[in-house]
């Protein structure tokens, strides 16, 4: 874009003489309208060398997956341990490298630049530690002009100021390379909602039975921690005061039980185990939980930076 500023500039004063400016004026709008996408948010990445443009958005989305792992398929089930879902606005372009280049080429060639823009990085993979590239083309990106070989593709992603910055490059079968590039900024009244959701709540506490909890309050915290990417969480497992040491060696088993349930649980609604800690608190006397003649188990989830 500059390059053609200057341009424009240069030829205006060259010309200035010759009563040419409409020209040049018209001229200079013609390149500027041909200038390949440019992103909103400050950053300005410039195509890869005589790429073509493929595909070009700049629109309101709902529900745009943002992914910080590898995919994988799970019962049936594409997901990733590492994955949140946002509203908010996405800029998005689609560049076919020329011949003789390679997905390697793409990747780096924009993942350098946001690197020195200061972009974060939250997650990169290469070849078959991405998953399958079908995965990313299907059901994250929807663009079945993505799907290409597992081992020539590459993904980052990172973070700067609020937004997401995003990079897939792949080689297809027929050899064609394709790199695309999201810049991602969700929505700030969303963020706030989380926010003050945390704040009103504070901990939370609920009773655990023999199977695994999936009470509204866990399902309604889950939703909070898979829209707040710095939130953490301790979940502590309580039980009352044992009456013998024989009943204390069972209870701990069952405890330590429904810890990998629940482990295993909020793995699978997205919930990476890098964000989360775990206890067990045997004896616990806790007034807010009502107190029954039988053995009773209680989670309690605390809510961290």
């Amino acid at each position: 874009m500059n390059k053609v500023i200057t341009w424009c500039l240069t030829r205006f004063k060259a010309d200035q003489r010759r009563n040419a400016t409409s020209d040049i004026l018209r001229g200079c709008l013609l390149l500027l309208s041909m200038t390949p996408f440019q992103f909103s948010y400050g950053s300005e990445l410039p195509p890869f060398p005589n790429a073509g443009l493929r595909l070009s958005a700049d629109e309101d989305r709902q529900n745009h997956p943002v992914i910080t792992s590898r995919m994988k398929r799970v019962n049936g089930v594409v997901t990733s341990d590492g994955s949140q879902w946002f509203d908010g606005h996405l800029n998005r372009a689609l560049y076919l490298l020329p011949p003789g280049h390679s997905s390697s080429q793409g990747y780096d060639f924009y993942v350098d630049q946001l690197r020195d823009q200061g972009v974060e990085t939250l997650f990169q993979c290469r070849s078959f530690s991405c998953g399958a590239s079908n995965f990313w083309a299907n059901d994250i990106f929807e663009i079945s002009t993505l799907y290409g070989q597992d081992k020539e593709q590459a993904f980052f992603i990172g973070k700067k100021q609020g937004s997401y910055y995003s990079v897939y490059s792949v080689r297809r079968g027929n050899g064609r390379v394709y790199t695309l590039v999201d810049v991602f900024k969700p929505s700030d009244y969303k963020v706030e909602k989380v926010s003050e959701q945390r704040e009103s709540r504070g901990n939370v506490k609920l009773r655990l039975n023999d199977g695994l909890v999936k009470s509204s309050d866990l399902k309604l915290f889950v939703e909070e921690m898979n829209g707040d990417s710095a939130m953490n969480a301790l979940f502590i497992i309580h039980s009352p005061v044992p009456e013998t040491l024989a009943e204390l060696d069972v209870w701990q088993q069952k405890m330590e039980v429904q810890k990998t349930a629940i482990q295993q649980y909020l793995k699978h609604q997205g919930i990476a185990g890098s964000r989360l800690r775990f206890n067990i608190s045997v004896g616990t006397d806790d007034d807010s939980m009502e107190q029954k003649t039988t053995q009773a188990f209680w989670l309690e989830i605390v809510p961290l930076n």
